[in-house]
């Protein structure tokens, strides 16, 4: 693979800028159907856990949210983890709800403490339902030291499937931040309808959910959502792909791969949102040389990152 000079960074940053002329700051963002589930999502999602930070304010959560689903987003993620999102979150789409596909999360191992967490989720959301719920991080075994306990009626799949039963949400998944084979369990049971998984072009490298997990996730028909698409967020400071130009083609690498529907962003301010959209809006895929030449400037950055968010077995 040819080695990813700065200038030939600046030319792969720069093709993802270019688009038509007609593209516009109304011009909606392109649409993916989530796999088995009916719905076309927009390829850039809002990743709210950012809006939940003790720094920010409910008047920048609402202006995040409302310049979001005017722009065209119409996917949002959250959990119950994220400090003050779902609060805030749950104010910034009033009269909005009907707009978004929301998903949060829950992390327990018993059927009732799913349940509860659901519930009060949905209370901080004010909304009687999501569209998703998600097993949070199903790769740390101090959350859920025993796969196959979780998978059982008492366990967390458990509370899923009566939480669907209920209302309460339409659709299930999972998420995964390390340790990629255990999520080969979950996708087992044939009840997965969507996966959320680390997915950037120096995690390829570490953790390697495209190879080891996504054949299977696009075999089965599942949603497949990418996160820390950037890099971060990591315990510390952390790795991150904070310039511009790092950050146009971390979307455009996310976006290029086969299945995958939606790219979720943090993003905590207005800017970042029209920034985002603006990426998703004039997105053109990586052509075979661009990919290559990213790659191996992945490969480069890895090797200082390390495996930054837990064990890869």
């Amino acid at each position: 693979m040819e080695k990813l000079s700065r200038r030939s960074f600046s030319r792969l940053w720069a093709a993802s800028l270019a688009g038509s002329a007609a593209a516009g700051a109304g011009e909606a963002i392109p649409t993916r159907r989530l796999g088995k589930i009916n719905f076309q999502a927009g390829i850039l999602g809002l990743g709210a856990q950012r809006i939940g930070e003790p720094s920010a304010t409910q008047a920048v959560a609402d202006r995040v949210v409302g310049e979001a689903i005017d722009g065209g987003l119409n996917y949002i993620d959250t959990a119950p983890t994220y400090e003050l999102s779902e609060e805030r979150l749950g104010k910034a789409l009033a009269g909005k709800r009907d707009k978004v596909f929301l998903v949060t999360k829950v992390q327990t191992l018993a059927r009732s403490d799913v349940l509860a967490q659901i519930r009060a989720s949905l209370r901080r959301l004010g909304t009687d339902h999501v569209d998703a719920v998600l097993i949070h991080n199903v790769g740390r075994d101090d959350r859920y030291p025993e796969v196959r306990y979780a998978l059982r009626d008492e366990g967390t799949l458990g509370g899923l499937r009566e939480a669907k039963k209920q209302g309460m949400t339409r659709f299930i998944g999972c998420t995964s931040h390390m340790r990629p084979a255990r999520t080969l369990a979950f996708f087992e049971t044939d009840e997965m309808d969507l996966f959320m998984c680390t997915l950037n072009f120096v995690e390829r490298h570490i953790y390697n959910y495209e190879e080891k997990v996504l054949p299977e996730a696009r075999r089965r028909n599942i949603a497949i959502v990418g996160m820390k698409v950037l890099g971060g967020p990591v315990s510390g400071p952390g790795a991150r792909l904070g310039s511009a130009e790092d950050r146009q083609a971390a979307l455009r690498y996310v976006w290029s791969l086969p299945g995958v529907a939606v790219a979720i962003v943090g993003m905590r301010t207005p800017e970042e949102v029209q920034q985002n959209l603006a990426t998703a809006r004039n997105f053109t895929p990586l052509d075979a040389a661009e990919m290559n030449r990213l790659l191996l400037r992945g490969k480069e950055i890895a090797s200082a990152w390390g495996p930054l968010r837990g064990p890869v077995a």
